[in-house]
């Protein structure tokens, strides 16, 4: 076996791996849109990485093909470019735009009608930290720092940093820091930050 085979089946094979986790995390369900807008988004990077020049050719332009699909039935675009951590949970896959500058940490999740992008005014995109919920209808723009465990409500505009366990809420967005936590019987961190949102926002209203 050359070096270079055993490396497209040690990529095909990681990519299988992380796709396994993508269909268990969106519930198993081949209508989930958010899976497969995921799905795409991971090929993209593996035909991008490729030291084969077929690889990048054809993966390119599959992945190519496949993303205008998802973005004509959906309006879904996660660009190859976006640097994205692991267990990435996108909750309704419809209407929502990543930037190909935009950096996402672990275990985030993206609620339906979300735009993480650039302002007329500056060409920096946000950067996302760990166990971030963005909520929908949510706008993050501009070369902003999202803090781990942050929590950004639906319908707000971010266009300044979010401390670390802070919730952002409103047009453009106030800060709150929610000291206790809604108790809930899963253990799932977009769950969890959905029912402890939705108690802030009850609460500053």
């Amino acid at each position: 076996m050359t070096p270079r085979l055993r490396e497209a089946l040690h990529a095909v094979a990681a990519l299988h791996a992380e796709l396994q986790k993508d269909w268990q995390r969106h519930g198993h369900s081949p209508r989930d849109l958010g899976f497969w807008s995921l799905a795409n988004y991971r090929l993209g990077r593996l035909a991008a990485g490729s030291t084969s020049a077929g690889v990048r050719v054809v993966g390119g332009r599959f992945y190519g093909l496949c993303a205008t699909a998802i973005d004509v039935l959906c309006g879904v675009q996660i660009n190859r470019e976006a640097r994205i951590g692991a267990e990435l949970r996108v909750v309704h896959g419809w209407n929502i735009k990543i930037h190909p500058a935009t950096v996402i940490g672990d275990r985030v999740g993206i609620m339906h009608d979300v735009t993480i992008g650039t302002t007329p005014e500056s060409d920096g995109a946000p950067t996302i930290g760990d166990d971030v919920f963005i909520g929908a209808g949510a706008r993050v723009l501009g070369p902003v720092h999202v803090g781990n465990g942050a929590r950004i409500a639906a319908n707000s505009l971010v266009v300044t940093d979010v401390p670390a366990g802070a919730t952002a809420i409103g047009v453009p967005a106030r800060m709150l820091h929610y000291t206790g936590r809604a108790k809930t019987k899963t253990t799932s961190p977009v769950a969890i930050a959905f029912t402890a949102t939705s108690s802030e926002v009850s609460a500053a209203e």
